[in-house]
């Protein structure tokens, strides 16, 4: 049974996670440049991070998740940040 687990910066995951885990995950932030993610629950509310800048979006359905991923996909940051101001 999963009691925790950790998401690193370089994008694998790790289960039952310990002190050296946490430090490994710090150190690989530390030296990641700038990161531009999406990350969406089930229920369509989405974390953009662009950059140092974190933003939420609620997406309206499916169709425009796929829309935002494109966009950052397509390296269309200034649109993307255009896109979740609006709100």
């Amino acid at each position: 049974m999963t009691e925790n687990y950790i998401q690193y910066a370089t994008g694998y995951q790790k289960d039952n996670i310990g002190l050296l885990d946490i430090k490994k995950a710090i150190n690989d932030i530390q030296i990641t440049d700038d990161e531009n993610i999406i990350e969406i629950n089930k229920d369509l509310n989405l974390s953009i991070i662009i950059g140092d800048k974190e933003s939420k979006f609620q997406a309206l359905d499916w169709s425009e998740v796929e829309r935002l991923y494109t966009m950052l996909l397509n390296g269309q940051f200034e649109e993307l940040k255009k896109k979740i101001s609006e709100l």
